[in-house]
């Protein structure tokens, strides 16, 4: 199921070249600010020095950024695809936040799964 939501396309859609992207340097930012956070929240363990370690880059390969940029790429397109498809199916020429609240469960199910 998880590789039709991926893969269709429907009119408007964008060919792979034209497709925005989403910078693994960002997603490199996201990651290390997220590390940061979390090593601060955690209480000082055995090294007893959690700043040192918050301050580390955050110990992921390249690959793993550009995998997890591509990851974030589809599913922002198609939250995106399905909240169009729900303004379309209401007569509406614009997404608002009620469409993406009708579709986010049913997404991330797909996702999990």
């Amino acid at each position: 199921r998880m590789a039709n939501c991926w893969t269709r396309r429907g009119p408007g859609r964008a060919m792979a070249s034209e497709r925005a992207k989403i910078s693994p340097d960002l997603v490199q930012h996201i990651m290390q600010y997220a590390w940061e956070l979390r090593v601060a929240e955690t209480p000082a363990g055995a090294d007893g020095d959690t700043t040192s370690s918050a301050k580390k880059k955050f110990p992921v390969k390249d690959e793993a950024v550009v995998a997890t940029a591509e990851v974030l790429r589809l599913f922002a397109e198609e939250i995106t695809a399905r909240a169009a498809e729900t303004a379309i199916m209401d007569g509406d020429d614009t997404v608002d936040g009620g469409h993406l609240e009708r579709i986010l469960p049913q997404l991330m199910l797909d996702f999990a799964t």
